[in-house]
């Protein structure tokens, strides 16, 4: 498979068609991926239902991860440590820490996520 070329790509979110989460979680749209043209960075919007099932714990082990709370309120597990985060956040995650993130609001819990390196060289590690 092929990447597009590397082009100027502007999005209007609304538009933007959204795909499930597994397990029922929420869901994702994809904004800035190797569809778009690049390996360097993913960046996608995620909404976490409220009362979801947990996020599982895994880790990253080449790419630092990146989140911006846009609403709602989450437990996140990164290393041995629990914080809950919530809107106008910014969190970082380096690469091969673990960690999970479970909507604990009675909202929908809404991050855009950011993973650098991506492409080839993103992977997911289950951890624990």
């Amino acid at each position: 498979m092929t990447s597009a070329s590397p082009a100027l790509n502007i999005f209007d979110l609304d538009a933007m068609r959204a795909i499930p989460m597994p397990n029922g979680r929420g869901e994702t749209l994809k904004l800035i991926n190797t569809a778009t043209g690049t390996e360097n960075i993913d960046v996608h919007l995620n909404r976490l239902r409220p009362g979801g099932p947990h996020g599982q714990l895994h880790r990253h082990l080449q790419s630092d991860n990146i989140y911006i709370v846009r609403s709602g309120e989450a437990l996140l597990v990164a290393g041995r440590e629990t914080h809950t985060i919530h809107a106008n956040q910014v969190v970082f995650i380096p690469a091969g820490m673990p960690h999970s993130l479970s909507n604990v609001s009675n909202v929908v819990f809404e991050m855009i996520e950011i993973y650098a390196p991506a492409g080839r060289r993103f992977d997911v590690t289950p951890a624990g």
